[in-house]
């Protein structure tokens, strides 16, 4: 699920994991999406890959239903000039996940945009390595 979708800039990009890809944003902020599982995940560590965000915060719940998320981040970043801002974060456990929603509450531009969200995760149930 996004908040807004372009059909040049489709939401699903954000797992692709080519950085040259990526999901825009239209101009109005806050914007979100929520990433749903099939099976809950476990990690510890993240990768962010965007473009022109100002200030994020990420929240996860292991519900059956995308509600009661916690807060696992959220991080103000520097204006990159339209190039590519690596956020790289360690949780200080490994948490199960089967929603994770990021809100983009401002941006350096009209338009931001995320290029990739990458995990070391692995399925909880099954030990499969994503």
């Amino acid at each position: 699920m996004a908040s807004s979708a372009d059909q040049d800039y489709p939401p699903s990009n954000i797992l692709d994991p080519n950085d040259k890809v990526f999901w825009m944003t239209t101009g109005l902020y806050p914007q979100e999406f929520i990433i749903t599982f099939k099976e809950p995940i476990e990690f510890r560590q993240i990768r962010f890959v965007t473009t022109n965000v100002k200030r994020f915060v990420m929240f996860t719940t292991s519900n059956q239903e995308p509600k009661n998320f916690e807060t696992i981040l959220e991080k103000t970043l520097s204006n990159n000039e339209n190039n590519l801002q690596v956020t790289d974060f360690t949780l200080d456990r490994s948490i199960d996940v089967r929603y994770l929603k990021c809100v983009i509450l401002a941006a350096y531009d009209s338009f931001s945009s995320v290029h990739s969200l990458k995990f070391d995760a692995e399925n909880s149930r099954t030990g499969k390595k994503y």
